[in-house]
């Protein structure tokens, strides 16, 4: 249910490069269940990979099984595809309906079922998500989406505001970032990328939300997510901004979730 494009009165407002590394390079609306750097905490490891052998399958949610390498797995390798999952979808004029079902022939007591319904309202793009444990062991799992936006082809240092509705003490920042109040300020150029996280309160009990704004180009992008967040990552380079909400999901086997994130493209 990945979105590469949306356009409002012919205003661009997602990074989507037509010249692109497929590997590298990414684009869009693209969520990930379970992402993990390197060097990373062993507990975000995707669920079954600690019991799996190397040259085992564990699984990948949204993917099916991969084969467990002799290194640590993180988001930068290309572990082979063991088992695929079955993707189906259904194109209706408005929306689209996603169903993914994984068996875990490779991955004993690990299996799934996800669906993800992707419609269109309005000024809004709207994901309605359910991930159903249909194994016989636990899942633990993380997901969020990796929000490539770029308003009016707008470049990252021209004056974007990335706002919160809590107090907010980012990390990772750099100099061309400043905080004022609960909203980031980018108007510096970011020579490589900038990896920050926001850490999201115990004790906040309001909507799961943030709001990027560029004044100039006169637009902005609500993301509201169902959940409570995990944290916010910030991912920026020269070209996009992607402020990442990040929830954590547990299924007994059998249980099932469900959760929606929706995208709102304003204009003043």
């Amino acid at each position: 249910a990945a979105v590469l494009g949306v356009r409002r009165d012919g205003v661009e407002y997602l990074y989507r490069p037509d010249a692109h590394d497929p590997i590298n390079d990414h684009a869009g609306l693209a969520a990930e269940f379970d992402l993990c750097i390197p060097d990373g905490p062993a507990n975000v490891l995707p669920s079954g990979y600690q019991e799996a052998a190397v040259g085992e399958g564990f699984i990948k949610i949204g993917v099916g099984a991969l084969r467990k390498p002799a290194k640590t797995y993180h988001l930068f390798m290309n572990p082979e595809l063991l088992e695929p999952a079955l993707t189906t979808v259904e194109w209706q004029a408005s929306r689209a309906v996603f169903h993914q079902i994984f068996a875990g022939r490779t991955t004993p007591g690990y299996s799934y079922r996800l669906d993800a319904v992707l419609s269109l309202e309005g000024a809004s793009v709207t994901v309605d998500w359910k991930l159903s444990n249909t194994g016989t062991r636990p899942i633990t799992t993380r997901q969020y989406t990796h929000d490539f936006f770029r308003i009016a082809g707008r470049p990252t240092a021209s004056g974007y505001i990335l706002s919160f509705p809590y107090d907010i003490q980012p990390k990772g920042l750099e100099g061309g970032q400043n905080v004022a109040g609960r909203a980031v300020h980018f108007t510096g150029a970011i020579p490589r990328w900038i990896n920050a996280t926001v850490a999201y309160p115990a004790s906040y009990a309001g909507p799961n939300i943030v709001a990027l704004r560029h004044p100039e180009a006169g637009r902005e992008i609500i993301c509201e997510t169902s959940d409570p967040g995990l944290r916010t990552d910030i991912h920026a380079r020269a070209d996009y901004i992607s402020p990442e909400q990040f929830i954590e999901i547990t299924l007994p086997p059998g249980g099932a979730h469900s959760w929606t994130r929706k995208y709102t493209f304003l204009e003043d």
